[in-house]
């Protein structure tokens, strides 16, 4: 019943209809049983009064009387108005409906008792599950439902920014493993730290070479990056992981700081950029994963795209296959093989990119 009926207040509801319906129907024919056994003492009933003719007039031989305005009523005026005063749309509409008629036979009782019992057991089954195993009040789902076991996670869409330690609408999760927990800034300022201009132009140089792409090809996608991320926000993030984040992703954040929307610019095969904020409320799930910063994840598997801290390397990590090795030698390894695989047509390990309505997909 609670899987055909989500609704608890519904379920009472029938619940309470079911209760009162076999109440109702208990005391009626308790009702008809005592009628039925004071039946045959009773005096019969009394006949209708007659209906009695007005005074004669001296007057009037024909004993008529004076006649008023309206004329006197007739029978068919008697009975149009012989009704109840108030409720009468009511008293008609329950007059056309059929009647229940009491089970006749000794089968047809004992086939109405045995629903009726049915009815009750089912109910009282009910009761009893919905006492014992009754659910919490709230479910977790998503990333936050995850508290030691797997858990499909969800992209994080916090209301304030996580990197400064402000509540957000979906904090970090906790780590069962201190060195997968978030560092506290403070009131400090973290130090901003430099990006060779070589690594800057050359990630540059393939964002432009994405953006061409997108603005030609899916106008929806490339309208869903996002602006760049200020340096300082990039620092904060660093000293809440409390390690370094690559110099190319880096670069990378303050070329655009993610992106939003279904129409998300995704890297191969289904992984959603991520900004600064997702990055820090990302990082103790897949630190939990085997390590590595997350920059992109994949809603329909939960999956994430992560670096190597140390080396730069690029992986995939998720709970049935954490990460351990690198798919690509850097995150600008990745963002070269992405641009070429737009501006060829070539894959990207075995996904190439198609346009549908405007946006990026790879199939």
């Amino acid at each position: 019943m609670r899987r055909l009926i989500a609704s608890r207040p519904v379920r009472l509801a029938l619940a309470v209809a079911l209760v009162a319906g076999v109440a109702a129907g208990l005391v009626v024919a308790a009702r008809r049983r005592r009628t039925g056994a004071t039946a045959p003492h009773s005096a019969p009933p009394a006949p209708p009064a007659p209906h009695r003719a007005p005074p004669r007039d001296a007057e009037d031989p024909a004993g008529r009387g004076p006649e008023p305005v309206l004329g006197w009523p007739t029978s068919e005026d008697l009975e149009r108005y012989d009704r109840p005063e108030a409720a009468a749309p009511i008293v008609r509409l329950l007059g056309g409906l059929p009647r229940i008629e009491r089970p006749r036979g000794r089968k047809a009782r004992r086939w109405t008792a045995a629903l009726v019992a049915l009815g009750l057991l089912v109910l009282t089954s009910q009761l009893l599950e919905n006492a014992v195993f009754r659910p919490g009040a709230e479910t977790a789902s998503g990333r936050a439902a995850y508290a030691g076991g797997y858990a499909e996670p969800a992209p994080a869409v916090p209301s304030a920014d996580p990197v400064a330690d402000v509540p957000v609408a979906q904090p970090p999760l906790p780590s069962r493993d201190p060195a997968c927990a978030l560092r506290k800034t403070g009131s400090t300022t973290p130090a901003v730290r430099p990006i060779s201009r070589r690594v800057t132009a050359a990630v540059n140089r393939q964002w432009r070479r994405i953006e061409k792409w997108l603005k030609a090809h899916a106008p929806r996608t490339y309208a869903s990056l996002n602006k760049p991320a200020g340096r300082g926000l990039v620092a904060k993030a660093e000293a809440r992981l409390g390690m370094r984040i690559p110099d190319s992703l880096r670069a990378s954040l303050l070329r655009h700081n993610g992106a939003r929307g279904p129409a998300a610019f995704r890297f191969s095969s289904h992984y959603a950029i991520m900004g600064a904020r997702g990055l820090v409320s990302s990082w103790p799930e897949t630190c939990e994963m085997g390590g590595g910063i997350p920059f992109a994840y994949d809603s329909d598997f939960g999956d994430y795209l992560v670096t190597n801290s140390a080396t730069g390397g690029v992986g995939s990590a998720d709970w049935e296959l954490p990460y351990y090795e690198d798919e690509w030698s850097s995150y600008y390894a990745l963002l070269t093989a992405t641009a070429d695989a737009l501006a060829e047509g070539g894959p990207v390990g075995e996904s190439v990119p198609v346009v549908h309505e405007g946006v990026l997909e790879w199939k």
